[in-house]
């Protein structure tokens, strides 16, 4: 073979090699970069409940010490959305609390519920119309707000940017973002979800009243006000507020911590309210400070699930390190020494023979 034969061959891999690598770094990394299709994660949480109404036995339970499962996988995807299953779990000495079970479809890449999705999906439990984001934050987080949602309020809710941080338990810096709420009414669907009644026999509302931490003044006026409600139930209002922080790793979008405080009350529904002009002419606070606690639960990341999500964050960023840096970048290297050497090939002459 002669030399320049041989440095067409050596530059033409050389190109290949530069081709190659640029197409990686452009082309297949961008694409990684979403949501996997394979995702099988729990995450556990530790918390404390000083108060919990069951609502099988319409009981209060107090001062329980709990735990949270949060377990979601990717069920399938369609392209650039993917149907994701979530169960949540709350445990109290080991025995389940509740359960909720949600699918959502969202966008592998902005992380945001997507409306782009196979009519089937729409079929599964605790699939409804959602906005924003309701898993994670997406790779390469910005330095911004972003909109979340809110199963309760069936709304979306702001997700503030509050700073860059060093997690320390994680011993990583993250972005810190807050969001929160006063109390707000549920929405009906919601309360449906969680089996709680929208509304109450008289006399099943009236012990709840008499069990409640309320004013003995509302203790008192409520059985005068069952007595002039002429139907046999009581409609009831549910609210919910809350405080969330969470710490999100921004090169992979991947939450490493939550800390949240969620409290659900109940309250009279608006017609009941009206039969009784000091009850219908309650401010805001009074008609706050009459509603009954039935949910009030502090919680945040177990230490072996800060560290899990570490290691998967780091997982992550190696992979976008190796195919979007590493492999490229020494390709790209070699490629052009290779079209070098086969320049030079090319260009010399054979030696001769005297």
């Amino acid at each position: 073979m002669s030399r320049k034969t041989l440095g067409g061959i050596v530059a033409l891999v050389g190109a290949i090699l530069i081709v190659a690598g640029l197409v990686l770094m452009l082309v297949i990394v961008p694409g990684m970069k979403r949501f996997p299709d394979d995702v099988d994660t729990t995450r556990t949480y530790s918390g404390t409940m000083p108060v919990l109404l069951n609502p099988a036995t319409f009981e209060f339970m107090t001062d329980l010490d709990v735990d949270l499962t949060r377990h979601f996988r990717t069920e399938a995807v369609d392209g650039d959305v993917a149907l994701v299953f979530e169960e949540q779990v709350l445990l109290a000495g080991g025995e389940p609390l509740q359960r909720l079970v949600k699918h959502y479809a969202i966008d592998r890449k902005t992380m945001e519920v997507s409306d782009a999705y196979p009519e089937e999906w729409a079929s599964k439990e605790g699939f409804w119309p959602r906005e924003g984001l309701v898993l994670g934050w997406p790779i390469d987080t910005e330095k911004k707000d972003y909109t979340g949602w809110s199963d309760d309020y069936r709304a979306t809710v702001t997700l503030a940017f509050a700073g860059e941080v060093k997690h320390d338990r994680a011993g990583i810096t993250t972005y810190y973002f807050t969001a929160s709420s006063p109390a707000q009414p549920i929405h009906p669907d919601a309360v449906a979800a969680m089996g709680l009644p929208n509304a109450l026999p008289k006399e099943q509302f009236a012990e709840l009243i008499q069990g409640a931490n309320v004013s003995d003044a509302l203790k008192n006026m409520i059985p005068v006000l069952l007595d002039q409600w002429e139907e046999d139930t009581i409609p009831l209002q549910y609210y919910y507020e809350y405080e969330g922080e969470y710490w999100i790793e921004p090169e992979t979008g991947v939450l490493i911590d939550t800390r949240k405080h969620e409290l659900r009350k109940v309250g009279l529904g608006e017609e009941f309210l009206q039969i009784a002009p000091l009850l219908a002419n309650m401010s805001e606070e009074q008609r706050a400070a009459s509603r009954v606690t039935v949910f009030d639960l502090t919680y945040q990341a177990t230490d072996e699930s800060v560290q899990d999500a570490k290691k998967d964050a780091e997982d992550a960023a190696n992979q976008i390190e190796l195919f979007g840096t590493t492999i490229p970048v020494v390709a790209i290297i070699i490629g052009a020494l290779l079209i070098v050497v086969g320049g030079v090939l090319v260009l010399s002459k054979a030696p001769t023979v005297e």
